[in-house]
């Protein structure tokens, strides 16, 4: 599990560098690719209902973004946490997914 942790806390610090300096010039409808928050939103969506990798990831991610962003310390930490627990909650409530049944 730690190893799991520290190779998605180095796959999610690459992510950030990539998208605030490299990526940071290149818009789309006049806004930047956002990497993170991709990440994180099909990894919760693609990950069990039942594990909590994905709030970790979000949390992870959430604190790079924080670290090299120039708005206050937790937006990001906040806003992908919202979206890592919403995902989670309609995933677990309304996909069904055929040949799993619950118990």
């Amino acid at each position: 599990m730690l190893k799991n942790i520290l190779i998605l806390i180095f796959g999610l610090y690459i992510l950030v560098l990539f998208q605030t300096s490299l990526f940071a010039d290149f818009r789309a409808f006049g806004f930047p690719p956002n990497f993170i928050l991709v990440f994180v939103i099909l990894f919760n969506f693609f990950e069990s209902p039942a594990k909590k990798f994905g709030l970790i990831s979000a949390i992870f991610g959430g604190f790079f973004l924080d670290v090299f962003s120039a708005s206050f310390f937790g937006f990001h930490i906040l806003f992908l946490l919202v979206c890592a627990v919403f995902i989670k909650f309609i995933v677990r409530r309304y996909v069904r997914i055929p040949g799993i049944q619950k118990y």
